[in-house]
């Protein structure tokens, strides 16, 4: 029928234009449109549960490349043919065509779709909310697309879609006073769950609109008979919709076109600002104390509960203190309003006064950069005037004695004058550095010092340890108090005397140790909830209940007091040749000692927060992330803690570490710090103060060996029989275990693990793990008994495909090998993978790389697989030739192969050189020259009349290539003694993971040994094994051969027996 319909309608539509004057002609028309819509929503909505019905049966990507035949009924096969051929008939009228009718037609048409659209928004309740507001706002563009309305039509059609109606909107709605656009404030209007839904449909569908059009046609209207600075308002105080928010993508919209768009209406923004401003003093503000102003941010602004005051605070941060495209004269105009609202006649305006601090916490900083510019203006005087007067209250109210004033007053004019000084905290993952943000007058300054006396004096007379009153500060006014000690030692800190830094100095250290016990008090609590747990589910529970109870105002005391201790350290820094009679103060006595102990308990506090993360993790990682999460709910406060971290001294790290051992808890530090960097809920500040503190003594010498004990099994066994003690055996014969935390990740199976997302949280894991085996095996000693044990483990028991892994993150160029020496243009992951190896290399260092890691992508993560890489071919030459040699793609392997020789071998040749002319020592019997530019090393022995000289040549692409050795000269020596010596170095040579001096080195230890008449091993026929450079100590019974350890170890696994390789007696 509809098809029928439809048929008539085409042949007789421009007869039926006639009769333009009937409002018959304007309802055909839209149904044009509405029709359309209805049976495109008709498709939607059967492909959308075609798509829920078969979502088992059928991939995505089937789905998206068929159609929906199979499983659409016929109706909605019809509806979508007579969609298409609407949709082609309205594409075939000219524009001609709707230019030419009548105003009253198109009016007409414009208020029955803009009605339309609506209803579609409001009552589509089978998809989505961010779905349908798609799809509407893509009909809207299409409808004016083709209906090409002038501005004023236009404009009209706006003012009817987005008028007042039942469900939108609900906190700001347009009225009309004297002929003037005006607001009226609903404070809390009156919804139910189906109200607050369908405005939600409606603002997500708003901000779609504003994206695909523009936000000068849908919501600025300037030749519109209303403004309407009411829908602006409306979208930021709904602040979170489905799709986008404020934030994301409304208030980035209006900054755009205030970039763009230089003749924006003034009133537009003076009445979205009166109007945000309106309903911010409707009540009483929350206190501004809890306001972390210092940290402003998007994720800061959101916490502030008033929704007038959160949205007016966003709209002045996003426009005014980021992106400086709001006018100074629309920030004075409400500034001056809210100072000239401060008084109602001598009575205080308590609303005005609390939204005050907020909104200078906005605006204070782009004001003051023009006086440091010589911009000064009548608003930054004003301002200057203003501070100056909030001062003197605040002063006047800390006259008084605390039993005769009203705290409150001291609470609210605190606040505004701390607004007044802002500081900002920066700084990257190693180090924070506190920045003060204005420079201030000799009028401010003293001022500030009467308040500070002011207030020392008034905390005295209400503390308890101080005094015998019982008047009871209030939190507020003193977490005031150490927000003021933090601006006083930012602005005033010359001009501070020894009573003032006594004061300083005391809430430093009252703050931060009660931060210390509470955290130190969930450690305990977490230790026996994992001690008496009776079930998985128990230890969350009691795990969610440690969490919750958490005291979230003592880490707000810390953080203010950590800021003003981080400034202070800064300075003592930044005047360390200055000594002036503050810093002669603070450096000396008990200052200094105060500062060390505070250090001290920093360090504390870290290690038992990562401490309670192990004993967590030891459960389950469930019950690791709820604790890891309750770190991300002060994020701030860690984060300063971090920063101290990375600075304590030797001796303060060696005494934290003895206080956690004497707390006798099932997990220790070592295990905390392994907890928190690699924690499920990772903070990158914190990650990088574990990773240098496990990098660091004392923790060093603990965080990459488990233990020692004998080795292989099979082998104490053996050892056993034969009557050996274990005590007998020397350190370099026992196995070497490295701690779980690190196994665990290197060992972590390489298939698994090239599956996954270049930034993925295991991926990381396991690279940053790589980074602390090789820094370990970078510091440890080249004699080390460790250090060969480390280097036997990872060659014994890793697979070197980890290198498959780096080089994902390395993309180069494959290509056939030519033969000729080009340049490759490298994309820029390969670029800093390049840098990165190159860096490694000739600083030994991979710290720099771990650093810049976070915040986590692809490029930092192509450094750092960069800088492994680089350190791996210096550490592990022979590792990385394993694996380079069992590539199978000739391609890859040329470019890999390129890419060494290009950026890697020539650093890595030069510092091989340089180690084998300054660290083997010349003797009589031993010399060694170096040809650099023929790649050669020459080693000449003598002994007695005997002598020969070996020539080592590198490649060029070393260590990927093998180095080949050969004997230029003889002299008494066989030809079979000859072969056996050239033969005997090749295999020092290439079998060792480090410098190709140390392989020289242990090679001539052999021989001494051999003139010594020391017995080489019957297996290897080595004196010194190649790998781990230990005697032939295991000796048979019958023959007294005598064996290296892992030789006969090797030989009882091949042969599957347990007799001697030479007279075949049982071991």
């Amino acid at each position: 029928m509809a098809q029928l319909a439809f048929q008539v309608l085409e042949h007789s539509l421009f007869a039926l234009k006639t009769h333009e004057e009937d409002s018959v002609f304007s309802h055909i028309l839209s149904a044009l449109f509405i029709i359309e819509w209805e049976c495109s929503m008709a498709l939607v909505l059967a492909e959308e549960s075609d798509l829920k019905v078969h979502k088992e049966e059928i991939n995505v990507e089937a789905l998206m490349c068929n159609t929906s035949d199979d499983h659409l009924d016929e109706t909605v096969h019809l509806k979508a043919n007579l969609a298409e051929r609407i949709h082609a008939f309205r594409q075939s009228l000219i524009p001609s065509f709707w230019n030419d009718l009548h105003s009253g037609t198109l009016n007409r048409l414009v208020n029955i779709l803009a009605q339309s659209v609506r209803y579609a928004v409001f009552d589509t309740i089978d998809l989505p909310i961010d779905r349908t507001a798609v799809l509407c706002s893509e009909w809207v563009v299409d409808m004016l697309r083709l209906i090409c309305l002038d501005h004023i039509k236009l404009q009209s059609f706006f003012d009817a879609l987005l008028s007042e109606g039942e469900y939108w909107p609900l906190w700001v709605k347009p009225s009309l006073q004297n002929d003037h656009a005006s607001v009226k404030i609903q404070r809390e209007p009156l919804t139910t769950d189906g109200t607050e839904l369908k405005h939600q449909r409606f603002v997500a569908f708003v901000d779609k609109l504003v994206l695909n059009l523009s936000f000068g046609e849908v919501i600025l209207a300037p030749l519109s008979s209303f403004s309407r600075a009411w829908v602006a308002a409306e979208m930021i105080c709904t602040w979170n919709w489905k799709g986008g928010s404020a934030f994301s993508t409304f208030l980035p919209s209006l900054v755009q076109y205030m970039k763009t768009e230089l003749g924006l209406e003034v009133s537009f923004v003076s009445l979205l600002l009166d109007t945000l401003l309106e309903g911010a003093l409707m009540h009483e503000s929350s206190d501004w104390a809890l306001f972390n102003s210092w940290h402003l941010s998007d994720s800061e602004i959101e916490k502030i509960q008033d929704r007038f005051l959160r949205s007016l605070v966003a709209l002045l941060f996003t426009a005014y203190t980021k992106e400086s495209v709001l006018r100074e004269s629309d920030a004075h105009v409400l500034f001056e309003q809210l100072r000239s609202s401060l008084f109602i006649g001598s009575t205080v305006n308590r609303k005005c006064l609390r939204t005050l601090p907020f909104v200078m916490s906005t605006i204070i900083k782009p004001s003051t950069e023009k006086v440091r510019l010589n911009e000064a203006s009548l608003c930054t005087d004003l301002l200057g005037k203003s501070i100056l007067s909030w001062l003197e209250e605040a002063i006047s109210c800390l006259s008084s004695s605390p039993r005769e004033v009203a705290q409150q007053d001291i609470e609210d004019w605190m606040q505004v004058v701390l607004s007044c000084f802002p500081l900002k905290i920066m700084g990257g993952t190693s180090k924070l550095i506190v920045k003060f943000e204005r420079e201030i007058s000799d009028a401010e300054t003293s001022l500030l010092l009467t308040l500070f006396s002011r207030y020392q004096t008034f905390y005295g007379s209400a503390d308890p340890s101080l005094s015998s009153r019982e008047t009871i500060l209030s939190k507020t006014v003193e977490l005031l108090g150490v927000k003021l000690t933090a601006v006083m030692v930012g602005y005033c800190w010359t001009k501070l005397g020894e009573t003032d830094w006594c004061f300083v100095f005391r809430i430093l250290r009252k703050w931060i140790e009660s931060s210390v016990l509470l955290v130190e008090e969930m450690t305990d609590n977490i230790n026996d909830a994992a001690v008496n747990q009776t079930s998985a589910q128990d230890i969350l529970e009691k795990l969610k209940l440690i969490a919750c109870t958490m005291e979230d105002l003592t880490f707000t005391f810390a953080e203010s007091a950590l800021v003003t201790l981080c400034h202070l350290n800064l300075v003592d820094n930044l005047h360390e040749t200055d000594n002036s009679p503050n810093l002669q103060l603070i450096r000396s006595g008990e200052y200094a000692e105060s500062n060390d102990k505070m250090m001290e308990n920093i360090l504390r506090l870290f290690l038992a927060s990562g401490v309670s993360e192990a004993i967590a993790g030891s459960c389950s990682l469930e019950a690791s992330s709820i604790i890891a999460s309750s770190r991300v709910d002060h994020l701030h406060f860690w984060e300063l803690v971090a920063s101290f971290i990375i600075d304590a001294s030797p001796q303060i790290r060696r005494s934290a570490l003895d206080s956690m051992k004497l707390w006798g808890l099932t997990k220790e530090s070592v295990s905390g710090l392994y907890s928190i960097l690699f924690s499920s809920e990772p903070i990158s500040h914190l990650q990088f103060a574990a990773y240098s503190l496990l990098m660091s003594e004392p923790l060093c010498e603990l965080s990459l060996v488990k233990g020692s004990s004998v080795g292989e099994i099979p082998l104490s066994s053996q050892e056993s029989e034969m009557g050996q003690n274990i005590e007998s055996i020397p350190d370099s014969e026992k196995a070497l275990y490295l701690r779980d935390e690190l196994t665990a990740l290197i060992e972590m199976p390489t298939s698994e693990l090239v599956k996954t997302d270049l930034v993925a949280l295991e991926r990381v894991n396991v690279f940053v793990a790589w980074a602390l085996v090789l820094s370990h095996l970078q510091l440890l000693p080249l004699s080390s008994a460790t250090r060969e044990k480390v280097l036997q483990y990872v060659q014994d028991k890793i697979s070197p495909s980890i290198l498959d892994c780096i080089f994902q993150h390395i993309p180069l160029k494959t290509a056939a090998p030519s033969g000729k020496k080009k340049d490759v243009e490298l994309v820029p992951e390969a670029r800093a993978a390049a840098e990165a190896s190159k860096g490694a290399i000739t600083t030994c260092s991979l710290l720099p790389y771990v650093e810049s890691l976070w915040p986590v992508g692809v490029l930092q993560m192509a450094s750092l697989a960069g800088s492994l890489y680089g350190m791996m071919i210096r550490l592990l030459p022979s590792y990385v030739r394993t694996w380079f040699t069992s590539l199978r793609d000739r391609s890859l392997s040329y470019s890999i192969e390129s890419f060494t020789r290009a950026w890697c071998s020539p650093p890595l040749l030069l510092d091989e050189f340089s180690q084998v002319k300054e660290s083997i020592y010349v003797d009589e019997t031993f010399s060694v020259s170096v040809n650099r530019s023929a790649y050669e090393i020459i080693a000449t022995y003598k002994k007695e009349e005997t002598g020969i000289d070996l020539v080592i040549r590198l490649p060029s692409c070393y260590p990927l290539r093998h180095v080949d050795v050969e004997c230029t000269r003889s002299l008494g020596i066989s030809e079979v003694k000859c072969r056996k010596w050239l033969l005997s170095l090749t295999s020092f040579v290439r079998n060792q993971n480090g410098a190709i001096a140390e392989a020289i080195r242990t090679w001539k230890s052999n021989f001494d040994k051999e003139f010594e008449g020391i017995e080489e091993c019957p297996i290897c026929y080595s004196i010194l094994h190649t790998s781990n450079h230990s005697l032939p100590r295991l000796a048979c019974k019958t023959c007294r051969h005598k064996f290296h350890g892992a030789c006969l170890y090797k030989w009882f696994s091949t042969s599957n027996k347990s007799t001697c390789p030479l007279c075949q007696t049982p071991f």
